[in-house]
């Protein structure tokens, strides 16, 4: 399934990663930086991306990139719904206009919830409340 989690912010450098199998390391998110966060044609291009035999499938809040990379043939619907419900997660506990600041004060936080929501590159419950 998912074989990372990364969270960059807008000059592609990574705030938070969590890597969940071994077929992917961080050095993916060089090529990301790359191909797409430099490119700055986020808002005309598709969200899907395949580099270097990785897909890499991201959404973006305010400054920042929520990207779940992987190599296998994973639903992206399944994925989008999961990073657009951890954002919405992060919402509820850091409030609705969380920055790169934010996200660095809490880090513990986020991996706590990034724990609780993803189970070896399987979401789980993602509610809320």
């Amino acid at each position: 399934m998912i074989s990372m989690i990364m969270i960059l912010n807008q000059k592609g450098d990574i705030m938070i990663s969590r890597q969940y199998r071994d077929d992917v390391s961080r050095a993916v998110a060089d090529a990301f930086r790359l191909q797409v966060v430099a490119t700055k044609n986020t808002g005309t291009e598709s969200p899907v991306k395949r580099i270097e035999n990785s897909s890499f499938m991201y959404t973006r809040h305010l400054n920042m990139f929520f990207v779940a990379v992987t190599r296998s043939n994973v639903n992206p619907a399944l994925v989008f719904e999961y990073l657009y419900q951890f954002i919405r997660i992060l919402k509820g506990y850091l409030g609705d206009e969380f920055d790169e600041n934010t996200m660095r004060n809490n880090m513990t936080l986020i991996y706590e919830l990034m724990d609780e929501t993803m189970d070896f590159g399987y979401p789980q419950n993602c509610a809320v409340d």
